[in-house]
């Protein structure tokens, strides 16, 4: 399927617009049927959005689109956006410089000394960290001092050698991204991403010394969510300015890591950001794979861009299931049936109507 090329939609910066699915190539009927399918699986809302035009969504009672949920390790994606925008600024010089520049403790490890920001990215640093029943981020959030807690984990690998899944990586970078702006990253973030893109309903907790949480703590609304995946499909661009840098942007959905899931498929780690490779034949006339990026936070919280459909799919949940997101990302592609207007179905679209209100009306699992 060939891409779209974006309408002259207005900018979401101050409220969607919105339309049928119909009017965006869209099945209300699929729509319909995605939302009845899971809203007793423990998803909590979810958005729909294609050529940047907000086309369904639906969320549990008490979780309305605007109001702000807690994101998890989604929060992790934010970090890497807010270190392109620092490096586009000249508060960093590049992802190549040492982490003993702002840490000159570390000057004197042989190990430590050689961690580079790229590493923290792409969790390579080569520190120990123990992910087991979430040990040593709970040692952390015990600890008077985070960072000094970071940085004494012993450093097990060459940085660069082995991927391990780590907040302690996350959360340096957020230390880092204060000691260059004075500031922290969320102050920093109001001003240089979240304002720009109208994002002002939003909470980030820090630690003990004020440093923004860089691993976890976020809270943005689905509303919000979506906005940085459009961000995303757009390589940065917003309302006609650059908020993230082009090369910034490919340079974080670059694939990095390799990782094989339990369900047989394969996915990539790039810095913060996931990409995957969707089956071909999931949409209509779609003949080859599609590739996708996605933010990606425990429970099921996701914001997914599918940059050949020109879609958004943002979602929060609370479930085990760790398919479950996929899963639901595949139903709302098979919606999609054209890159023209279909003809509108009102009978489908009615459709549409009563399965939102059935998913508002059961109960948060």
């Amino acid at each position: 399927m060939e891409a779209t090329s974006r309408p002259s939609a207005q900018w979401p910066t101050h409220g969607w617009p919105t339309s049928t699915p119909e009017a965006q190539g869209l099945y209300s009927a699929t729509l319909a049927k995605t939302f009845d399918v899971f809203h007793d699986h423990g998803v909590h809302s979810i958005a729909v959005i294609r050529n940047g035009v907000w086309v369904a969504d639906a969320s549990k009672e008490g979780i309305q689109s605007g109001i702000p949920q807690d994101m998890k390790s989604v929060t992790k994606s934010v970090t890497s956006a807010l270190i392109g925008i620092a490096l586009k600024e000249g508060k960093l010089k590049s992802p190549e410089q040492r982490l003993a520049a702002f840490f000159p403790e570390l000057e004197n490890d042989p190990l430590k000394s050689k961690i580079r920001l790229k590493h923290l990215l792409s969790m390579t640093s080569g520190l120990s960290w123990n992910n087991d029943q979430e040990q040593s981020s709970n040692e952390m959030m015990h600890a008077s001092d985070w960072v000094a807690y970071i940085l004494n984990c012993p450093a097990q690998h060459e940085p660069g050698a082995v991927f391990n899944y780590s907040n302690g990586d996350a959360h340096l970078l957020s230390a880092v991204i204060g000691k260059v702006t004075g500031m922290s990253m969320f102050e920093y973030a109001k001003s240089r991403l979240f304002e720009p893109l109208g994002i002002t309903n939003v909470n980030w907790n820090h630690d003990h010394q004020g440093i923004t949480i860089g691993a976890w703590a976020l809270a943005l609304s689905l509303a919000d969510m979506a906005k940085i995946g459009l961000l995303y499909l757009n390589e940065g661009q917003w309302e006609g300015k650059s908020i993230i840098p082009q090369s910034w942007i490919r340079t974080s959905l670059t694939k990095r890591i390799t990782l094989n899931y339990s369900n047989g498929t394969q996915g990539f780690y790039g810095y913060y950001w996931w990409t995957k490779s969707l089956a071909k034949g999931l949409s209509k006339g779609s003949r080859k794979e599609m590739d996708i990026f996605y933010a990606s936070g425990s429970g099921g919280r996701r914001i997914f861009g599918i940059p050949e459909l020109k879609m958004v799919v943002a979602l929060t949940a609370n479930t085990g299931d760790v398919d479950l997101p996929e899963s639901l990302l595949h139903h709302v592609v098979q919606a999609v049936r054209s890159n023209k207007q279909l003809s509108e179905n009102r009978l489908a679209f009615e459709q549409l109507q009563q399965s939102i209100q059935r998913f508002t009306a059961t109960p948060l699992n």
